[in-house]
């Protein structure tokens, strides 16, 4: 039988109000939380910040060392106790992999033999990993979804994965108690401008109301959306907590995740989209979702009875109209988005295939040890 392997979560920054909430961190703490579905595994999250300490979490241990170079911020952070620490491992995921801190972190790995596993969660493009070779010296790649992985453009040939996912479909279900309302639009997201809120407000018909769940980081942009909404029923919450956000999935009665890769000022935007955590939360709850054509969220929506893709503004507009007029979802679209979200998505479905994946890199690494 085989023992446990000691894994560190290598990452930047942690889920936490003392170090971002965002979904780059939530997707780091439910990765612990689907590995510790398998067993076999002792996990720390192992981070960086302005004081050092450690602490129990959830199916893990937190481990924040120092960071020696802050005017880089967490990104481009570095510290001198992660590299003594790093040999205490017998797999390390790199996650931001293709940050500064990333590229630090592959160095660190390879130079101790550590067989490493990287993961881009949107941080960066670091030059030395993605142009000078930095990437090939990792012993495997998860990606969060195919467009994701097609963003390194070929850069690494080792071994590779796309894992969608995972999503708490435990705590992100259903209430069969609490009844929905057949006119609520509901968007949850940051409020800044590549999340195409604005494309949503433009397309809404005058009799579905519009919920938007998200924390204001563009001030510019949330005060254009307010103007935007002048005059339809548009409701916006910056202060929901897990247990609101929840409520309000399960109240709604349809999804819009709108992510551009051109926003409202013009811009192009490279990365729109790389997983849409929050699309798969909502249909976990059984909500139907309608997502736009950007980065990874096709991907999400795979069966048109639960899911729908729009590209313009006039097709948005017509599928709310749909819904508008109950054309569209069928009833039993919502039992068809849950089961699809738990048997593809779910903690445990994506516990064993990272399981797997780190015992096939930890047996037979790409560079040896």
């Amino acid at each position: 039988m085989m023992g446990a392997l000691r894994i560190a979560h290598l990452t930047p920054t942690f889920f936490s109000d003392a170090s971002v909430i965002g979904g780059g961190e939530r997707y780091v703490d439910y990765l612990v939380r689907a590995l510790a579905t398998t067993g076999g595994f002792i996990q720390d999250v192992v981070s960086i910040g302005t004081a050092a300490s450690t602490r129990s979490i959830a199916h893990a241990t937190l481990r924040v060392f120092v960071n020696d170079a802050p005017r880089a911020g967490a990104m481009g952070g570095v510290s001198a106790s992660l590299r003594e620490a790093i040999g205490d491992y017998d797999l390390v995921h790199i996650h931001q992999s293709l940050t500064t801190s990333g590229a630090y972190c592959t160095a660190l790995a390879r130079s101790a033999g550590v067989p490493a596993v990287g993961t881009d969660l949107g941080g960066g493009a670091d030059e030395l990993m993605l142009r000078r070779g930095g990437i090939e010296l990792l012993d495997g790649v998860i990606s969060i979804s195919d467009f994701a992985h097609r963003l390194l453009g070929g850069a690494f040939t080792g071994r590779a994965e796309v894992m969608i996912g995972p999503v708490d479909t435990d705590a992100f279900a259903p209430d069969p108690a609490v009844a929905r309302d057949p006119r609520m639009v509901l968007c949850v997201g940051r409020i800044l401008p590549h999340k195409g809120v604005d494309r949503i407000i433009d397309a809404l018909p005058p009799d579905l109301t519009l919920v938007v769940l998200g924390r204001v980081y563009d001030e510019a942009y949330h005060a254009l959306l307010l103007d935007r909404a002048q005059g339809r029923d548009v409701r916006f919450v910056h202060d929901a907590d897990d247990a609101a956000l929840l409520g309000f999935y399960r109240r709604a009665a349809i999804l819009v995740q709108a992510s551009t890769a051109r926003d409202v000022y013009g811009r192009a935007i490279e990365k729109p989209e790389l997983m849409g955590l929050t699309t798969l939360e909502a249909m976990a709850c059984g909500l139907p979702a309608i997502v736009s054509d950007a980065g990874s969220l096709p991907e999400l929506v795979p069966d048109p009875r639960f899911g729908r893709v729009f590209s313009t503004r006039d097709d948005l507009a017509a599928l709310l109209g749909a819904v508008a007029e109950g054309r569209w979802p069928d009833p039993g679209a919502a039992s068809l988005a849950r089961d699809h979200v738990v048997a593809t998505h779910g903690m445990v479905a994506i516990g064993e295939r990272l399981a797997a994946f780190y015992r096939a890199v930890h047996a037979a690494p790409r560079w040896g040890r």
